[in-house]
């Protein structure tokens, strides 16, 4: 059976919400063990029986991420990194800081070879298939060069997810046009449309609803900007959307009506899916929302397992041959 290494001091309401998820999860079939503070994690476990390994060091949203991985070296995310690592666990989950998340990663795991900055990836909803954004978040600052090797792993990415042969790039911009944009911007464009990818060009933020590309790629600062805008007009839509409901048709309607739009709610919900992946390090490590309840891990958990269940990372770790298709 497959193991999950959850870090259960990782997130705003850890390790309260992550242990009930960590139930919830248990109870649909995930087998997870839980790092963190044994004694604290006990009180909220009951009778339930999930194995613990204990490292009480908690690394905070607010910690210089670099220097709390260096000086915390019996915190709980790498407490479930190095059950990865000694293969006690066949991923990680982890709701806490991302910073903290790929410092350890890159530290206890290493990365893909070829692989210069690891990133982070979300899976999305768009309008007639899932579309991938890469970078969501975990590289603020970056070159050229860095955004093709993004743009190359989100291509596999895509291609093992959705079985998509040439997945098509495009990099978002503030126009379509080669000539718009940041120097940043300017000088990837030149190097995605020489290179062996499938680039179209360039992408503004509408085109995130019509599905014009499958792999959208930006750096981490803009990536998460859009990612938490998605996020929040998507809760605006749907709480219009019911209040109109309420307001303009008859009870007896209202129901059947509400219970239509479920599938569609559940698309635009972060908590419904609540998992990102962490690209470019030597294992498979799952990254959640920090405000994520005991829902949002339990789905996590459950998304973190299929990816487990495809065998994921061993088909991505094949990445790094393409990495060297093209000298940068």
């Amino acid at each position: 059976m497959s193991t999950i290494a959850v870090d259960a001091m990782g997130g705003d309401s850890a390790p309260e919400e992550v242990v009930k998820g960590a139930i919830l999860a248990k109870n649909q079939g995930v087998d997870v063990i839980l790092s963190g503070d044994e004694n604290l994690i006990s009180t909220y476990l009951g009778s339930e029986q999930i194995p613990i390994v204990n490292y009480p060091q908690v690394i905070s949203m607010d910690d210089d991420p670099a220097k709390a991985i260096r000086t915390n070296k019996n915190s709980s995310i790498l407490g479930a990194l190095n059950l990865l690592k000694e293969k006690k666990a066949d991923a990680v989950f982890s709701a806490g800081s991302t910073g903290a998340s790929l410092i350890g990663a890159i530290s206890v795991l290493g990365k893909i070879k070829g692989v210069t900055r690891p990133t982070i990836a979300t899976v999305l909803p768009a309008q007639d298939r899932e579309v991938i954004l890469v970078d969501s978040g975990a590289n603020l600052e970056v070159k050229p060069k860095i955004l093709y090797q993004f743009a190359v792993m989100g291509s596999k990415l895509s291609e093992l997810l959705f079985e998509i042969d040439n997945p098509r790039i495009g990099l978002v911009n503030n126009g379509e046009e080669s000539s718009k944009g940041r120097e940043l911007e300017k000088s990837t464009y030149k190097l995605l449309n020489s290179s062996e990818l499938n680039f179209i060009g360039n992408v503004e933020g509408k085109d995130f609803a019509n599905s014009k590309v499958d792999v959208f790629v930006t750096d981490g600062f803009t990536g998460n900007v859009v990612l938490k805008t998605m996020e929040g007009v998507a809760r605006l839509q749907m709480n219009m959307i019911s209040d109109s409901l309420k307001e303009n048709l008859l009870k007896p309607l209202l129901t059947p009506v509400k219970n239509a739009m479920s599938p569609v709610r559940d698309a635009l919900n972060p908590n419904s899916t609540n998992g990102s992946y962490l690209l470019g390090v030597n294992g498979l490590v799952i990254i959640g929302h920090g405000s994520s309840n005991a829902e949002a891990i339990k789905n996590a958990l459950l998304f973190t397992k299929r990816a487990i269940d495809k065998k994921f990372i061993n088909k991505f770790s094949k990445v790094s041959n393409e990495l060297w298709v093209q000298k940068i």
